[in-house]
């Protein structure tokens, strides 16, 4: 039996291993995972390690770690056991994420007690904003869907109340944010903005209430803030659940652009649930947003494909003693989710509407609703087949965490809660070591730079002539600031450098041009070869092509502001190292530098135009046959045409659109629009960067100024005033004690 050893902390992103006591070669592939995120590579650990074991099958494994990435190194067992290995697995647990979380708070208001760091945190807006970001504890769920899945009623179910507007028809036209509040009792608040950026509170809201807001063409968003009945108690962890309109269901065209955006954040990786129609699939607007999805799972291991989580629901509608087969609706399911690029879709059966009910107070049911909580509870419990969480890839934790919380049988064969107990299993695995790991950098860079001017004392601990010597040092150092400053030249060289465009930039942009550029190939082909249709059939065409085209265009938009973003980040990082460059000789190390974001380019994408309407000027006219009938054409006078016939055909005069000539004509606008909108975009960036290099310099002429000359004023008085010296020394050597301390027991909240 073969030993294997495996180690990894979550938080440092490190891992350790041992095959029978021996770390692998530095060339193996197990060597090249070791700061890499587990998630990335256990899916083919086993495989990797038989490999390297020329084949062997028979391991023992003990893995020390999280709870939540042991969970994942036991799937990856039970798949590798499926191929024929032998695997025993055990595992050494370490510190809970939720408690390190505590201890890096605790620490906080201890470094707040220190003066020195908490002069530093008052008088520095950046770190004050890396702080609020670090300790931000909402986590974001996007439920996204097409109409007549049933997200409404999803969602209420997870409320356990009738809040949001739920029918047969389109109701959800605005983005509605739930954020989760314990506090609140059984009552929602609610806060609706306008377009125009006005506000209007309610104390209570009322699903009345809620609808005519949403139907309010001015409404640009709604923000609901109550008990979440679903979700558990954190300490550190506060739900926002967000319902998105669908992307034909939206009175503002920026609502489909958001939504496009919640799917590709690959920065903060929030939660998805996307909701398919069981009863129902293959509408465009899915095969274009399972696209994107499928697309954006690709793009980075294990986590890219944990956010996605496919609820199918109105799995109530089968009926097992009608000969339909739950397990067969949800196989059609996965072909569809294949058939769109996703692969090896994991589905969640639920039936939303039997979890709403049951949650909801049994004082308020309708006489219907009373009955159908009666018809589908003896349905769920009577038919093996309506056990809905025995069809999820469920892992242990969470099946354990369904039979803890104390839910009754029928509430947990509705598949709902499965679910809810999927999305606590993510928050442990995912947001909060993330949230941990962007608290200790946040405290850790604070420390390192609020407290700097320890570093500068020890230049006090030397003899009077040394002493002298650093007096010089600090008046040439003085000068050689002035004159690098006085110049024109060291302006002019940061503006000409700042002026190209860089060189990933420049790829994408080509990349999301050739991704455009084929797109319209494609259609091209398409409606070329139709050649002339019917005005309506013409129509249907070019309404298709249109909501391809609207969808391809977002998409871009949303990927130009990805790159953009990167690209602000590479000039801010390129700036701080002209800045660092700038100050080595004076600092150690230079603070962090706050520079203003680059704008956003939504104001120039929006102006394109992508209307393919019909125009008058593409319908025209043509005689046409029809009603073809055979009549005699023999003459009396000619033997030879007795019993000839031919056939006579009554004209009209139809409507017709060659769609050839009138692609042609739209594709030629389209290009033309696509490309001033690339052009303009170029030229935004251009100008964003020249404004970067400008609040560069005004930062280096003012702030950094003023900073250098208060600590070279407050060093030369340190130098001339020995008993001023030797004060500082005493209170520089305290605070190294103090900072020595405090690292150590910072960096002790990420140990395993």
């Amino acid at each position: 039996m073969n030993s294997i050893y495996l180690e990894h902390n979550p938080f440092t992103v490190e891992s350790t291993f041992l095959v029978n006591g021996t770390e692998p070669a530095p060339g193996c592939k197990l060597s090249s995972y070791k700061e890499a995120r587990l998630q990335l590579w256990v899916e083919s650990l086993f495989s990797e390690i038989q490999a390297l074991l020329n084949g062997e099958t028979q391991l023992e494994v003990e893995f020390k770690g999280v709870e939540s990435d042991f969970m994942d190194v036991q799937d990856a067992a039970t798949k590798a056991r499926e191929s024929g290995m032998e695997i025993s697995l055990r595992w050494q647990p370490v510190r809970a994420t939720e408690d390190r979380l505590d201890e890096i708070n605790a620490l906080m208001e201890e470094a707040k007690l220190n003066p020195q760091f908490n002069d530093y945190i008052v008088n520095n807006e950046q770190v004050r904003n890396d702080f609020r970001e670090a300790f931000n504890n909402d986590f974001n769920v996007y439920v996204v869907a097409t109409m007549s899945s049933g997200k409404s009623t999803l969602i209420n179910a997870m409320l356990g109340q009738d809040l949001l507007p739920a029918a047969n028809e389109a109701t959800t036209a605005t983005i509605a944010q739930i954020i989760d509040d314990k506090t609140t009792g059984a009552n929602f608040t609610a806060r609706r903005f306008s377009s125009a950026g006005e506000e209007e509170s309610l104390p209570e809201i009322n699903v009345d209430t809620l609808k005519e807001w949403n139907q309010l063409p001015d409404t640009q968003e709604i923000e609901l803030r109550g008990n979440i009945v679903a979700m558990q108690p954190r300490d550190h962890v506060r739900l926002v659940l967000t319902d998105t309109p669908g992307p034909n269901n939206s009175q503002d065209a920026d609502h489909e652009l958001k939504t496009m955006g919640f799917i590709k954040d690959s920065r903060r990786n929030p939660l998805i649930l996307y909701v398919l129609n069981g009863t129902q699939l293959g509408t465009n607007d899915d095969k274009n947003l399972l696209g994107l999805v499928a697309e954006t799972m690709q793009k980075g291991g294990k986590q890219s494909k944990d956010r996605f989580i496919f609820v199918v629901n109105k799995m109530d509608a089968f009926d097992p003693e009608n000969g339909e087969n739950v397990g067969a609706a949800l196989q059609r399911v996965k072909t569809y989710l294949e058939s769109n690029g996703i692969r090896n879709p994991q589905v969640y059966p639920v039936s939303a509407h039997l979890t709403r009910l049951l949650r909801k107070h049994p004082d308020s049911l309708t006489r219907k609703e009373r009955g159908d909580v009666n018809t589908l509870t003896d349905l769920f419990l009577e038919e093996p087949t309506m056990n809905f969480p025995e069809y999820m890839p469920l892992t242990s934790r969470v099946r354990r965490s369904l039979e803890e919380r104390g839910f009754t049988n029928v509430l947990k064969r509705s598949g709902l809660p499965a679910v809810e107990v999927m999305i606590d299993e993510y928050i442990d695995k995912y947001n909060v070591p993330t949230r941990l790991n962007r608290a200790y950098a946040a405290l850790h860079r604070a420390i390192g730079l609020g407290m700097k001017e320890t570093q500068l004392a020890e230049q006090l601990k030397k003899d009077e002539k040394e002493l002298v010597l650093i007096n010089d040092e600090i008046t040439l150092l003085q000068e050689r600031h002035k004159k690098g400053l006085n110049t024109e030249a060291y302006k002019e060289q940061l503006r000409r450098e700042g002026k190209g465009l860089p060189a990933f930039i420049a790829e994408r942009f080509t990349q999301e041009d050739m991704k455009f550029r084929r797109l319209l190939k494609e259609l091209s082909n398409e409606i070329s070869a139709q050649g002339e249709v019917d005005v309506n059939r013409a129509k249907i065409e070019l309404e298709n092509a249109e909501r391809k085209l609207t969808f391809a265009s977002n998409d871009l938009i949303g990927n130009f502001e990805i790159a953009f973003s990167d690209g602000q980040q590479h000039i801010k990082d390129e700036l701080q190292k002209e800045y660092l460059k700038f100050i080595a000789e004076i600092f150690g190390e230079a603070r962090t530098l706050a520079l203003p974001l680059l704008q956003g380019l939504k104001e120039s994408m929006q102006d394109m135009s992508l209307n393919l309407s019909l125009n008058d000027r593409d319908v025209k006219t043509k005689e046409e046959r029809y009603n073809g009938r055979e009549v005699s054409d023999s003459n009396w006078y000619n033997p030879f045409s007795w019993g000839r016939k031919r056939t006579e055909y009554d004209y009209r005069t139809v409507e017709y659109v060659d769609m050839n000539e009138t692609w042609k004509e739209k594709r030629t606008i389209i290009e033309s629009e696509f490309n001033d909108f690339r052009a303009s975009a170029l030229k935004k960036f251009e100008s964003d960067k020249d404004k970067l290099v400008k609040n560069y310099l005004a930062f280096i002429e003012r702030e950094f100024n003023e900073k250098f000359e208060a600590l070279i004023g407050a060093m030369q008085e340190q130098l001339n005033n020995k008993e001023v010296r030797e004060q500082t020394i005493a209170e520089a050597r305290e605070q190294q004690r103090w900072i020595i301390d405090f690292k150590a027991k910072l960096d002790n909240t990420l140990a395993i």
